[in-house]
C-alpha cells in the first residue's frame, strides 16, 4: 500500500469515527453551509461579491422576477407583466400577500421607491448601468406599477425586473447621497424567506426563518460559516459538523469520493466556459485560418478526460447547451485533428521554419499567453494547449501574472492571448464582449472583434421582445462565432456541490451555486 493510500484510509477512519460526535452536538434543525469568503454588506444596492450580491440577497430579498430551473424568468413579487406593442411601456401587477420582515405590508410604493432610488445618480447604485434605460416608474394603485423605457429591451424582465427591492418605510427617510452610509447593510429588512439573526464578519452568518415570509422555508435556520481552507471544508463535511459545500472544486470532489463516500455529490451542466481569448489586432491572430487551426489542433477532449474525469463538457461556443432555450447545436464543430490544422495553415501560406514554427510575410506565429497565477487547473489546461500548438507549428509562451495586471493589460490591448472563463448569465446577449462598439475603453470587447453580422444581430436581439423571433438572431450569432472564433471555447467550468445525506434537494429544480438559492424555501432535511 502506498503512503498516500494509507493516509487516505486513516482520513476515512478519522472522519467516520468522529462524525457521530460532531453531529450529535449540533442543532438538528440548523443547516450548516460552508463558504470561502464573506460579503461586505447586506444592502443590495452596494453588494459586490458572490456572497452578498447573490447568496445573501436570495435569502433576504426578492425581486419582481426570478430565474427558474429552466433558466427563464418567472414572476416572484410580480404576478404578471405586459407591454405595449412598441415595448416602451410595461405594466406589472404585484402580489398582495407580502410583508417585509418587520411586518410592514409590501406595496407599489416600495417598487417605485426602489427603482427611483436605483436610478438616482447620487445613490451610486452598483447595477445602475443595466437599468439606466428606465425613464420612469409610476404607481397605478397599491398593487400595480408602470415602467416607461427609453428604448425596448429584451432583457427587461430577466434583468431589470430581477433587481432586489428595498423597503420604502425604512430607507425612504434617507437622503440619496447618504444611502451608502446607513446601517441597513448590517440590519437588513427584506421580503425573502429568511432574515438575519447575527453576523460575525469573516467567521459566521446566521439566518433564521422570516416569520412574515410568503415563501415559507421548511428549514428554520441557516448557519453560513466562512472557512478559508479547502481541506478544512472537507473535514467539516466529512465529520458531520457541516451539511453543505455549494461550490465544490474538482480536487475537492475527488477527495470526498475517496475519504467520505457517504457524502452526496451533485454535478451540474456548466454555465461558465473556460476560454482562450485572442487579441485580433495582432498579426497572425487576425487571420481566421490561424484561429481555426488552433481549434482543430487543441485536444480539448483530453483536457475533459485527463483533468476532469469527463465530468465537464466540450462546448461548441459561448452559449452553452444547458441554456436549452438558446443553444444552437448546428454550428461548425472542431474535433481534435492536428493534421487538418496543419493543412489549414499550409493552405493559408503559413510555412514552418527550421525550428518548426510557422511564419508568413515576416510574421511569425509566436505569442505570449498571459495567465492569472491563481489557478492550478487552468495552468494545466494551458500547458496542454501550449504543447498542442507547438505540434502544429505555433509557438506559445506562458507568462503568469497577478489578476490586476492581467486585467489592465487586457483592457489596454497589451497582450497576445489570455485564458479565463466566460458565462454565468442565463441570457444569450454577448454585446459587452463581442460588439465592435464595446472595444475598450467603451466596453469589455478585449479581443477587438469586429463583425458586421454579429453587431447587427446583437442589436436586433436586444430590441426583439418575442423569444421565438429573438432566437433566430442568436442562432445566427452562434454560427458566425463558430466560424470566426474570436474566443476559443475550451471546456465547461466544473460545477458541483457536496451535501450530507440528511439534506434533500430535488435534482430537477436544483441549480448550481450561486443561483441554487432561488428556491431555498423548498430545501428540507430527511431522516
Amino acid at each position: 500500500m502506498t503512503r498516500l493510500g494509507a493516509l487516505a484510509l486513516v482520513a476515512v477512519f478519522a472522519f467516520s469515527g468522529c462524525a457521530a460526535g460532531a453531529s450529535s452536538h449540533r442543532d438538528p434543525d440548523t443547516l450548516v453551509a460552508l463558504t470561502r469568503a464573506d460579503g461586505a454588506t447586506m444592502n443590495p444596492m452596494y453588494a459586490e461579491t458572490v456572497q452578498d450580491g447573490l447568496i445573501y440577497e436570495q435569502l433576504l430579498y426578492e425581486s419582481l422576477s426570478y430565474t427558474g430551473a429552466d433558466y427563464l424568468p418567472h414572476p416572484r413579487l410580480a404576478t404578471s407583466w405586459m407591454h405595449t406593442p412598441d415595448g416602451l411601456h410595461w405594466t406589472v401587477d404585484l402580489r398582495r400577500d407580502v410583508r417585509w420582515s418587520d411586518g410592514v405590508p409590501f406595496t407599489s410604493k416600495d417598487v417605485v421607491f426602489s427603482y427611483r432610488t436605483f436610478l438616482d445618480p447620487k445613490v451610486g447604485y452598483l447595477d445602475f448601468g443595466s437599468i439606466k434605460y428606465i425613464k420612469s416608474v409610476t404607481a397605478l394603485g397599491p398593487y400595480r406599477v408602470r415602467f416607461d423605457l427609453q428604448y425596448p429591451s429584451a432583457v427587461f424582465v430577466l434583468s431589470a425586473l430581477g433587481e432586489s427591492l428595498v423597503p420604502e418605510h425604512v430607507l425612504g427617510k434617507v437622503a440619496p447621497d447618504r444611502q451608502r452610509f446607513t446601517s441597513f447593510g448590517e440590519h437588513p429588512v427584506g421580503t425573502g424567506p429568511y432574515m438575519l439573526e447575527r453576523w460575525q464578519h469573516d467567521s459566521e452568518v446566521v439566518f433564521v426563518r422570516n416569520p412574515y415570509a410568503w415563501r415559507k422555508p421548511i428549514i428554520p435556520r441557516l448557519d453560513y460559516r466562512i472557512i478559508f481552507n479547502d481541506q478544512s471544508e472537507l473535514e467539516a463535511l466529512a465529520n458531520g459538523s457541516a451539511d453543505l459545500i455549494d461550490d465544490l472544486s474538482h480536487t475537492q470532489y475527488k477527495q470526498l469520493q475517496r475519504i467520505a463516500p457517504n457524502i452526496k455529490l451533485m454535478t451540474f451542466a456548466p454555465l461558465y466556459v473556460d476560454v482562450i481569448e485572442l487579441n485580433l489586432s495582432h498579426p497572425g491572430l487576425s487571420d481566421v485560418a490561424v484561429r481555426q487551426a488552433m481549434m482543430y489542433g487543441y485536444d480539448r477532449v483530453a483536457i475533459a478526460h485527463g483533468l476532469y474525469d469527463d465530468k465537464v463538457e466540450v462546448p461548441t461556443g459561448l452559449i452553452v447547451d444547458s441554456l436549452k432555450h438558446w443553444y444552437d447545436p448546428n454550428v461548425q464543430k472542431y474535433p481534435y485533428d492536428p493534421a487538418k490544422a496543419r493543412a489549414i495553415l499550409d493552405a493559408a501560406g503559413w510555412k514552418p521554419g527550421p525550428d518548426g514554427i510557422r511564419s508568413k510575410d515576416g510574421v511569425r506565429l509566436s505569442f505570449e499567453l498571459l495567465l492569472n497565477q491563481g489557478s492550478a487547473l487552468l495552468t494545466d489546461e494551458m500547458l496542454t494547449f501550449i504543447a498542442d500548438m507547438h505540434d502544429i507549428g505555433i509557438d506559445v509562451n506562458l507568462r503568469l501574472s497577478d489578476f490586476a495586471s492581467l486585467v489592465s493589460r487586457a483592457y489596454s490591448g497589451k497582450y497576445d492571448i489570455t485564458a479565463d472563463a466566460r458565462g454565468g448569465v442565463v441570457d444569450p446577449d454577448l454585446t459587452t464582449i463581442l460588439d465592435s462598439s464595446q472595444i475598450p475603453p467603451n466596453g469589455a470587447n478585449t479581443t477587438h472583434y469586429k463583425d458586421a453580422l454579429v453587431d447587427r444581430d446583437l442589436r436586433l436581439g436586444l430590441l426583439t421582445l418575442d423569444d421565438e423571433k429573438r432566437r433566430k438572431y442568436y442562432d445566427a450569432i452562434q454560427v458566425e462565432l463558430a466560424k470566426t472564433l474570436p474566443i476559443l471555447p475550451q471546456v465547461g467550468r466544473f460545477a458541483a456541490m457536496a451535501y450530507d445525506p440528511r439534506l434533500y434537494f430535488d435534482p430537477k429544480t436544483t441549480l448550481q451555486s450561486p443561483l441554487g438559492y432561488y428556491n431555498v424555501e423548498d430545501w428540507k432535511f430527511v431522516k
